[in-house]
């Protein structure tokens, strides 16, 4: 591969073009957004201004409060972002001349142009004849003994005891337009919500069928908790708006039957994927904030 600064800015937005178009990226709102953000402030020589706050506020419409520390939406979307070209990469675009990366560490796009393959006969291998000592069994048991040493070492490091994570319960969303079509949509933002919940593997997610059960329960929320085994218990309603929905989440603490975190969100009707991957990570946030003691 050749770097960058051989790839003319003209090659690399007819690939970034492709890449948009392709099928794994026409209905991912945010990543292509992010994919686009990057490429051309690289391309303008801005990569100085390709900072996680930045790309938050500009990518993301976080306000001037936002704090990386707390929430981690951009290296959780940066992350899939390197995910998603991997995979367009190792399919569609395998054969592509030009290839769009974002390295790890960072959120500077890398561009790279596949370089042909030499015509220039390769010589054949000489055969290595070199003569080597015969090793001694005491220096092949020191060797065999410090490996041994290291897979010992190495178990006791993957077993070693992990911190327990907070369980979170996502109970049936509610839904104030007394409509069938705008129950559906809060019926699918609460599925989408817990999955989106489970693959960012942040928090343990009590089951979207456990969590079910309790559908209309007029129960006292500690005790919902409790039975689903729960830190954490997240309400939402959804209601239809001009232009789309409004969805109000809430994140009950269920050691004090408190609500701890409110947060308002809208969007639009055919887009609920990448409104659920929003309030999935804030929620995750906000759960990780307030982690219970154990």
């Amino acid at each position: 591969m050749n770097d960058d600064a051989a790839v003319p800015a003209e090659a690399v937005r007819a690939e970034l073009e492709r890449v948009l178009a392709s099928k794994g990226f026409q209905s991912a709102g945010r990543l292509s957004r992010l994919l686009r953000h990057v490429t051309e402030k690289t391309l303008a020589g801005d990569a100085d201004q390709l900072k996680e706050y930045t790309v938050g506020v500009e990518v993301f419409d976080r306000d001037t409060s936002y704090d990386p520390r707390l929430d981690a939406i951009v290296r959780v979307e940066a992350g899939r972002l390197r995910s998603r070209l991997d995979e367009y990469y190792a399919n569609g675009g395998v054969a592509h001349e030009i290839r769009i990366e974002l390295p790890r560490g960072a959120y500077v796009a890398r561009f790279t142009r596949r370089t042909p393959p030499s015509t220039t006969p390769t010589p054949a291998a000489v055969p290595d004849v070199t003569v080597r000592p015969r090793r001694s069994r005491a220096v092949l048991s020191l060797v065999a003994g410090g490996i041994a040493i290291v897979i010992g070492l190495l178990a006791l490091w993957m077993w070693r005891p992990q911190p327990a994570r907070p369980a979170v319960a996502v109970l049936p969303f509610s839904e104030y337009s007394n409509g069938s079509n705008a129950a559906g949509v809060a019926a699918r933002l609460n599925d989408d919500v817990t999955s989106e919940l489970a693959r960012l593997a942040r928090v343990d997610v009590v089951s979207h069928t456990s969590a079910t059960q309790f559908a209309g329960a007029r129960k006292p929320l500690r005790d919902i908790a409790a039975a689903l085994h729960a830190d954490f218990v997240v309400e939402a309603t959804v209601t239809a708006e001009e232009n789309g929905i409004k969805v109000v989440a809430r994140i009950v603490d269920a050691a004090t039957d408190r609500k701890m975190w409110v947060q308002d969100y809208h969007g639009r009707a055919d887009a609920l994927q990448d409104l659920s991957r929003e309030i999935a990570n804030d929620v995750a946030t906000a759960v990780l904030a307030r982690r219970p003691a154990r």
